[in-house]
């Protein structure tokens, strides 16, 4: 007998689940709640079932059909999840993990991870610690995981320091405490002075507001005395050009966020005459890269840092069921909950 047999920890009781389902990409209202089939995990993939999925601005820009991955409709959405995995659909990795509680990206095609269950390839599970609750796990990849990728791709480039313009964002957080505690200068560009308050009091020692017009000398003189040769860029707009022309000769512009902020205009002598470059970084091509055992190191090293020292993470968040999917919107829009604190409660 030739083929792979599932190996089942817990199988859903009934053939179908509750999901939301995006039939259009206008970003609010062609989403419905519907019943859909549990899916079957392929070799190397394993089924988890949610218990937390959030919404960040990632998720947002999916709706909206501005993430430069739309998939075929209809289509579940949700792009990062906590949960339990259930069932192996074959494999050493797959097996390992069953039973086990993780933090999941959802697959590139196919559907994500707003529903009760949804099957993830192995590589891209980082297993969860017994003292990280799921609400705060569910978004341990875009915040602790993309922290210590980005500090290894800049550091992979020969960086001794860095810059990234995150700000008092969860991501933004997680780099002051994971590059504080491994001993990396980090320079923080914010824009508003609650920004910079926010990371002092995390203990970042180097900060900046650029709402207090620095100008390109200061910025070049900062960066030459921090060593700074890698900034990390989150909202590629108008100052992306003043921070290339800020760095020094060799010096990157790592691109890893989507949120515009304006045109993007790029002088091109500053990559020929002066050997700068430009680069995009995603978190998902990083972990392919590197491989399940340096992911997992990745997770645990950043839910560690959480255990010892909480990034600040704010309170006063929203867990919603599936339902109230218009509400999570709502709240989202009106700037009533941040990025990432509203998350869809599936336990």
């Amino acid at each position: 007998m030739s083929g792979v047999i599932p190996a089942v920890l817990a199988p859903p009781r009934l053939p179908t689940m509750k999901a939301l389902e995006l039939r259009a990409y206008d970003g609010i209202s062609l989403v419905f709640v519907s019943n859909k089939p549990v899916p079957v995990p392929a070799h190397g993939e394993v089924l988890v079932r949610v218990q937390s999925a959030p919404i960040t601005v990632h998720d947002v820009l999916f709706l909206q059909g501005r993430y430069g991955a739309n998939r075929q409709l209809p289509v579940v959405p949700g792009l990062e999840c906590s949960g339990v995995v259930v069932q192996s659909g074959g494999g050493l990795l797959a097996r390992a993990l069953l039973g086990r509680r993780v933090v999941c990206g959802a697959p590139e095609r196919g559907d994500g991870t707003w529903a009760e269950y949804v099957c993830v390839p192995t590589w891209r599970c980082v297993p969860l610690r017994s003292f990280m609750p799921h609400d705060q796990g569910a978004t341990l990849l875009s915040t602790g995981v993309a922290a210590y990728s980005l500090i290894e791709a800049a550091r992979a480039k020969g960086a001794r320091a860095m810059a990234n313009t995150t700000a008092d964002t969860p991501l933004g957080r997680m780099l002051a405490v994971c590059a504080e505690r491994r001993g990396i200068p980090m320079l923080h560009l914010v824009e508003r002075p609650s920004d910079a308050a926010a990371l002092r009091g995390l203990g970042a020692r180097h900060v900046v507001d650029l709402s207090t017009e620095v100008s390109l000398g200061q910025l070049t003189a900062l960066f030459q005395a921090l060593g700074v040769s890698v900034v990390l860029e989150s909202r590629p707009g108008e100052r992306t050009q003043q921070l290339l022309q800020a760095l020094p000769t060799g010096g990157t512009v790592m691109l890893y966020g989507h949120r515009s902020e304006g045109s993007c205009t790029i002088d091109p002598s500053e990559l020929v005459r002066h050997n700068k470059s430009l680069e995009g970084f995603r978190l998902l091509d990083w972990m392919r890269r590197v491989g399940f055992a340096r992911s997992v190191q990745a997770g645990l090293f950043a839910q560690k840092l959480w255990n010892i020292e909480p990034p600040g993470t704010p309170v006063g968040g929203a867990r919603l069921p599936l339902d109230s999917y218009h509400q999570a919107l709502d709240l989202l829009y009106r700037g009533r909950i941040t990025d990432g604190q509203i998350q869809f409660s599936l336990s």
